[in-house]
């Protein structure tokens, strides 16, 4: 399952993933993020990708995933933030289907609270 939310408030694109993707889904999800990025301004905006939840995916979605990363790394947003997955297999998977350089231009954050808390994302 994931939910894509446009907070303008905030200048916030929160992505929240929960579950096991399926490749199907995976590709809902893909074509819905390139609409939903079109129906704003994403250089004034923060991206936070929540994957707390996310469970390990099945290996015919791999592509999916290098996918979504690497379309979100190179849409320009003002910031880039994760809240990593709770499994750490998950998180290793993620990691082993792009570069490793790509994490770089992605700050892990503890929770989306904490960032709203934080002086960061004024």
């Amino acid at each position: 399952m994931y939910k894509l939310e446009i907070k303008p408030e905030k200048n916030i694109f929160l992505i929240t993933f929960k579950g096991l993707l399926s490749k199907k889904e995976g590709e809902e999800f893909l074509s819905e993020l390139l609409r939903e990025l079109k129906t704003f301004d994403t250089s004034k905006y923060n991206l936070v990708v929540d994957t707390r939840e996310l469970k390990v995916s099945t290996q015919d979605s791999t592509d999916n995933i290098k996918s979504t990363i690497e379309l979100l790394v190179k849409t320009p947003f003002k910031e880039r933030y994760n809240i990593a997955p709770k499994s750490i297999i998950a998180e290793l998977q993620a990691k082993r289907v792009v570069k490793n350089d790509i994490f770089s231009k992605i700050t892990p954050i503890k929770s989306y609270e904490s960032l709203l808390k934080s002086p960061a994302i004024l």
